[in-house]
């Protein structure tokens, strides 16, 4: 297996490592034995690996991936938002944490602070998640909206 040029080398994992990862991005609930098959080790050597893994950091999870308008959540926005100046930016990220709406929050560069990853049912969801939760957290001053109409990619598989 060919390491991606871009990606970055890591000096305590091996290609091994790197496979086992490929394999496990793209389903978690692979056996031990077909792991051990495919990289050519024993099932305890990538029970090893795989705790050792996990216990470093580099496995942060291990959980379901959900399709979205199979559970009711068929809009998918990405959000800019502007703090006030002087915000408790802190404060503003504990707050949009708890929200279920938001998958993910980053904090970025550009006439923005941070962008959201938001799902929600449908327009009339979106608009009572900005009136009712959003636009009620501590700093925000402004968000700007994009409602994606389709979703060309999306992945969680990181190129190790």
């Amino acid at each position: 297996m060919t390491r991606p040029t871009y990606a970055i080398y890591i000096p305590d994992m091996d290609n091994t490592d790197r496979k086992i990862l490929t394999l496990l991005q793209s389903d978690n609930r692979t056996p031990m034995t077909a792991l051990a098959k495919q990289t050519g080790l024993s099932v305890s050597a990538v029970n090893d690996r795989v705790r050792k893994l996990q216990n470093n950091g580099t496995i942060q999870e291990n959980r379901a991936v959900l399709n979205p308008t199979i559970v009711g959540l068929e809009l998918l926005a990405f959000l800019f938002i502007d703090l006030h100046q002087g915000a408790d930016e802190q404060e503003f990220v504990k707050a949009i944490q708890e929200l279920s709406e938001v998958q993910e929050l980053h904090h970025v560069t550009g006439q923005h602070n941070y962008l959201a990853k938001v799902r929600v049912a449908n327009t009339q969801g979106l608009q009572q998640f900005l009136k009712q939760q959003l636009k009620r957290q501590p700093g925000v001053a402004h968000t700007e909206t994009i409602v994606v109409l389709e979703s060309e990619k999306e992945t969680t598989i990181l190129p190790v």
